[in-house]
């Protein structure tokens, strides 16, 4: 009787927290359906088929239809100040209106994004009511356990995905952009620390953009990974913020892995909220633990 009364008293406790939840939900949707609509005054914006992090443009007798997704606001949101949180929406808004310009070679660049990212971008449209939509042209390639680069063309204020329509209108082939993109990245960011460095302290990367394709770099950090040892470590954040350095599996890692996690969860974009050693050519998740 008293397990069943507690039971009870949990349930009623719970409800509320999940039915507040699900109504910032609600209203964030309906405010970003707002906004976007604001940026797009001659379509109609509404939710997306069966996935409410996406919302759907329609042009009225025009065969453009958008798909957007809200989901990375909705999560820098929950951490970030409301005013911060309001920049991000407007920001945000204005940018699905912009259209990128038609790309050019040196316009090439690779960025680094996770699993989550990867498998939205490769999956079939939703359903629902938005049967009609594309499957994103993009082209991407595995560097991790799960992270990816993406090819993309930059501009001043839009980076698009780029997949093999604009590489015909390039006339690139796959191997080729792939290599300029990733050597045009490459002279835009600072280079690897190097073996001294990282035996003195821990090396923090800023101020640039792009700074996540540093992880494309596998040789360069192959070869620190054979001068250092087990102990090298990678985070990224974001496209702002790279950190590297040396610290062994245990407790220490596994508390800065949960620093790293809320640092990831306050970026607007975050790649990724993991720790990452170099491990046969690629990038692995740290855990942390010690295998005995």
């Amino acid at each position: 009787m008293i397990l069943r009364k507690l039971l009870q008293i949990a349930a009623f406790i719970a409800l509320p927290t999940w039915a507040c939840a699900e109504d910032r939900q609600a209203t964030f949707v309906k405010d970003m359906v707002r906004l976007v609509g604001k940026a797009h005054p001659s379509g109609e914006v509404k939710p997306s088929g069966d996935d409410w992090q996406e919302l759907r443009i329609d042009f009225p007798g025009e065969d453009s239809d958008r798909i957007v997704n809200i989901g990375r606001i909705w999560t820098f949101c929950q951490s970030a100040e409301k005013a911060d949180c309001k920049v991000a929406k407007e920001e945000f808004a204005r940018k699905t209106a912009l259209l990128p310009p038609e790309g050019k070679i040196s316009d090439l660049r690779v960025t680094v994004r996770d699993k989550v990212y990867y498998d939205y971008v490769k999956s079939p449209p939703s359903r629902g009511d938005v049967s009609g939509a594309k499957v994103i042209d993009a082209l991407a390639r595995q560097i991790g356990e799960d992270l990816y680069e993406f090819l993309v063309l930059d501009s001043p204020d839009t980076i698009a995905l780029a997949g093999r329509e604009a590489l015909q209108k390039l006339s690139l082939s796959e191997e080729e952009a792939w290599r300029i993109a990733e050597r045009q990245t490459a002279e835009r960011l600072p280079p690897l620390p190097t073996v001294a460095q990282l035996r003195e302290n821990a090396v923090a990367f800023e101020e640039y953009e792009y700074l996540g394709s540093l992880l494309v770099q596998r040789d360069g950090f192959a070869a620190l990974a054979e001068e250092l040892g087990p102990d090298l470590f990678v985070t990224a954040v974001s496209d702002g913020f790279v950190f590297v350095g040396l610290m062994p599996d245990g407790e220490g890692l596994q508390r800065f892995s949960k620093t790293v996690a809320e640092d990831c969860a306050a970026q607007q974009r975050c790649i990724s909220p993991n720790i990452y050693r170099f491990r046969d050519g690629q990038w692995r998740i740290a855990t942390g633990s010690i295998v005995p």
